[in-house]
């Protein structure tokens, strides 16, 4: 034995002597260092770099081993690991390593300023990782690919790769791992790639790749995970998918998939369900009914079939899947009902959710779960009474009931679980009696903070006795009553949202909120806070939303609130204040929305609120004691969408300029209001609306805002007539003209108004027949019209025979606007003006001789130009005539 032993021990000593005079003879001189070619392969790498005198800079000297992320072979010394991640190398090149004749292991990622227009690799290349570096303009690096046949793994994630080109046939069968996500194919998933059977990590994310998957998946019977998220892949899933006897994650959410499920995973024969450990489905298409047996599935530990349309009842068997982490049916039409032997053995889950269907959580409340949850959603199921079998559960993180037909008080036990809590919401339940306490929140993250929502519920009693420990709280639109805590800042002092709007909390507006400096978000509105705004917001940098609207409080803005630059939206409409509007507000410089209607304001609308708010989307100071005309420079608010002057004391004209506002006029729609504690969202355009003591004519500039919804200029003193193109506000909803002095017909162009649904133009001097068509045929009220005596056609009397066909004044261009009796008013001073003026000319020219000569001659002279200028254009008229006459003859 020991012979054979030392026969084995010589025979390898001698291999590797001779391995190593082998690659000595063949290594072009190899000193100890490095091979020089390869050194000089290297070099000329580098030579290719943009800015390459810094980049690499321990890549000097003559051996190359000691370069970094320079790996050499010990025995042999030739390169066989090349890293240089993240190394901030850049350039445009061709990367060419042929001369690298043994190198296995290439690394060029998360060089995003790195773009290779061009590959040559040595074939005994085993790992390449070029994620993150530039590829978009190489067409070959398939066919590069290609000629690498002991290739392991291949990583080319973001490199912007929009070709995903062809082989006739596939060399690199030994491929273990490909990896290609997110990159810009926009094809359908190339044959070849089914033909690499060693395949066993297949990541195809983010590719928008198209079409179906092919029933050849099953070809690839090494493969273990598959990951095809984020595409736009369609049809049904291949039944030959449950071939995979080693497929352990299968990710195929964020496409387009459709059908039922139940042929692939519901197939009692396939193999799959012994392997499968992840199955992530999500937002897709697919319907039909959860397969029965899907409990069959033992080593499953993450199920998602979230956002789908799968019907019917959650099977009892998924009950029996003990490795089961994370169970996700969450936005489906699932419906019946959930017991505890749908939960009876899933031992090891930690995340539970069923939101988003229609649920029915009929649950023993003596039962004791056999999991700990760290995330529930059940959001808009069925809950019933509060969740008994929750009081068992100690590491709860994210706890989701909303809507959930909760009619219960909150249990005392609550607060033993709630230290863990980081996100809490239970709103728009009937949760009743007082609000819940909780715990100092328990964390080990620096940045966690905890939310609360407890909004639309029937919580009643006094904040004071409630401690939350929360960053974000909301408990609006309950029945609570009392005062806001005066100790505010020291309960909750990194508070970023508070809404307590629609409550009943009276007293003062506490002034230590001044002192919470995270704060972002306040709404009090719609309370019974009284008492002035307090004078302390000057150190609140990150306020971006203050809303106090509907309150009683009094006395002036303070001048403090001009110091919030962050500042997006001031709501104080519906208060008692008073005063002018103080010039600090000009700095807030980001504010979108004011809202100071409904108080008492005096003065005049301040020309800086144009010349400073050019952010400003929303204007409203109606119902105020304004007085004066309207600020020209309020045509500079190009985002402005809604304004809104009405019930003031102001005088003057609808400024022409007004047609300037770039919003309105561009359909600029936005989208959601991003301040969500009003009870109604702010959508669409704009809306104008007036009601003081304004004059002149409706200006013809104001048509030109085709996304004009609502236009109200009712109550005032407008006369002439309804613009004849008022058909180009293409977007508007509701017209108010009412009460005004407007005359003459109505335009036919009212007609094309198509989303039309209110309209009054009663208490004018409309006079003519009232246009039909269109929209105009669903709007028959008669008080839409009345008190216009002049109006005939439906819903009024019919129109006599002489009645006008075509509105007079509203021809396209026309220029007639004036009420007839102040035309008469006009030619009658005129004519009496011409009269006294003709009479002193006469009188100058008879008492002065030279004057009176002077002017017969001018007038002698004017009047032979004029008759030859005539006479010349009467008789190119009458050729003119004959010529016509003698053709239609003709």
């Amino acid at each position: 034995m020991g012979t054979s032993t030392a026969n084995v021990v010589e025979i390898l000593a001698l291999l590797i002597l001779l391995q190593s005079v082998s690659s000595f003879c063949n290594g072009d001189n190899f000193n100890g260092s490095c091979i020089k070619t390869e050194r000089e392969a290297l070099v000329k790498f580098k030579s290719s770099l943009v800015d390459n005198s810094n980049s690499l800079p321990s890549w000097v000297g003559d051996d190359c081993c000691r370069w970094d992320g320079v790996t050499c072979d010990d025995i042999t010394g030739h390169v066989v690991n090349l890293v240089l991640s993240w190394t901030s190398i850049r350039g445009n090149i061709s990367l060419h390593l042929g001369n690298l004749s043994n190198l296995q292991y290439l690394d060029l990622s998360l060089n995003p300023s790195l773009a290779i227009h061009s590959l040559h690799f040595p074939s005994s290349l085993k790992y390449l990782n070029l994620t993150y570096v530039l590829l978009d303009k190489c067409e070959n690096w398939l066919q590069s690919i290609n000629m690498l046949p002991s290739l392991l793994e291949l990583q080319l994630r973001y490199c912007e790769l929009s070709i995903i080109g062809d082989v006739s046939h596939v060399n690199f069968t030994s491929l273990e791992v490909l990896d290609l996500e997110s990159n810009n194919f926009h094809s359908t998933i190339p044959s070849w790639l089914y033909n690499i059977t060693k395949l066993q990590n297949l990541v195809l994310q983010d590719n928008a790749f198209r079409g179906s998957l092919s029933t050849d998946i099953s070809n690839l019977n090494s493969l273990a995970s598959l990951d095809a998220d984020f595409n736009s892949l369609e049809g049904n899933i291949p039944n030959t998918l449950n071939r995979l006897c080693n497929l352990i994650e299968l990710h195929l959410g964020y496409n387009k998939f459709s059908g039922e499920i139940s042929g692939t995973f519901g197939n009692s024969s396939g193999c799959i369900k012994n392997s499968l450990e992840t199955l992530i489905l999500l937002n897709n298409s697919f319907s039909g009914s959860i397969p029965d047996n899907l409990g069959q599935f033992k080593r499953l530990k993450e199920l998602s079939f979230s956002e789908n349309s799968f019907w019917g009842s959650i099977p009892v068997s998924i009950g029996q899947l003990y490795n089961l982490e994370i169970l996700d049916f969450s936005k489906n039409s699932l419906h019946g009902k959930v017991s505890e032997l749908h939960l009876l053995n899933l031992r090891s889950l930690f995340e539970l959710s069923m939101d988003g269907n229609s649920l029915v959580f009929d649950i023993d409340p003596e039962w004791i779960p056999p999991f700990q949850l760290s995330w529930i959603h059940l959001s808009s199921c069925e809950v019933g009474p509060f969740p008994q079998w929750l009081r068992t559960q100690k590491s709860i993180r994210f706890l989701d009931m909303s809507n959930a037909s909760i009619s219960d008080n909150i249990p005392d036990w609550f607060e033993n679980i709630s230290s863990n809590i980081v996100s809490l919401d239970l709103s728009y339940n009937q949760l009743f009696g007082t609000l819940p306490t909780f715990r100092k929140l328990n964390t080990t993250y620096a940045n966690e903070y905890r939310i609360i929502l407890l909004k639309s519920n029937q919580f009643d009693g006094f904040l004071t006795r409630s401690q939350f420990d929360a960053t974000i709280l909301d408990i609006s639109n309950n029945l609570l009553h009392g005062q806001i805590p005066q100790n505010i800042s020291d309960m909750m002092p990194s508070l970023r949202h508070l809404s307590l709007s629609n409550n009943y909390l009276n007293g003062t507006v506490p002034a230590t909120l001044c002192r919470i400096e995270s704060l972002q978000i306040l709404d009090l509105s719609n309370n019974q806070l009284s008492g002035r705004i307090p004078s302390c917001w000057g150190n609140l940098t990150s306020l971006t939303v203050i809303d106090f609207s509907s309150n009683m409080l009094s006395g002036d803005v303070p001048m403090s609130l001009g110091s919030q630059e962050s500042l997006v939206s001031l709501h104080l409409q519906n208060n008692t204040l008073q005063g002018k509007i103080p010039m600090s507000l000009r700095n807030l410089e980001s504010l979108e929305t004011l809202d100071l209607s409904m108080n008492s304001f005096d003065g005049f609308i301040p020309s800086w609120i144009g010349e400073s708010l050019s952010s400003l989307k929303v204007l409203s100071v109606h119902s105020n004691k304004f007085e004066g005309e309207i600020p020209l420079q309020l045509c500079y608010l190009a985002s402005l969408r809604i304004l809104n002057l009405a019930n003031n004391v102001m005088t003057g004209t609808i400024p022409n300029c007004f047609g300037n506002f770039t919003a309105i006029a561009m359909h600029e729609q936005k989208g959601q209001w991003d301040y969500y504690a009003n009870a109604d969202p702010i959508f669409g355009f704009a809306r104008a609306s007036y009601g003081n003591n304004f004059v002149g004519e409706i200006p013809q500039e104001l048509m030109n805002l085709s996304g004009l919804q609502n236009l109200n200029l009712s109550t005032n003193k407008l006369d002439g007539h309804i613009p004849w193109n008022i058909g180009k506000l293409s977007s508007l909803e509701s017209l108010d003209l009412s009460e005004n002095e407007l005359s003459g017909s109505i335009p036919f162009s009212i007609s094309d108004l198509n989303f039309l649904s209110h309209l009054n133009l009663s208490f004018n001097h409309l006079s003519g027949r009232i246009p039909t068509g269109n929209q105009l045929q669903t709007l028959d009220d008669k008080s839409i019209y009345i008190g216009n005596d002049g109006l005939c056609g439906p819903p009024l009397n019919n129109c006599s025979n002489d009645a006008d066909e075509l509105p007079k004044g509203h021809e396209k261009g026309s220029t007639t606007r004036k009420d007839d009796s102040e035309m008469v008013w006009f030619y009658g001073g005129m004519g009496m003006g011409f009269a006294a003026g003709f009479v002193g000319v006469c009188s100058i020219l008879y008492f002065n001789d030279s004057w009176r000569c002077a002017w017969f001659g001018l007038v002698d002279r004017v009047y032979n130009k004029l008759w030859v200028t005539i006479a010349i254009k009467a008789n190119q008229v009458k050729r003119k005539f004959l010529r016509n006459k003698l053709e239609g003859n003709a």
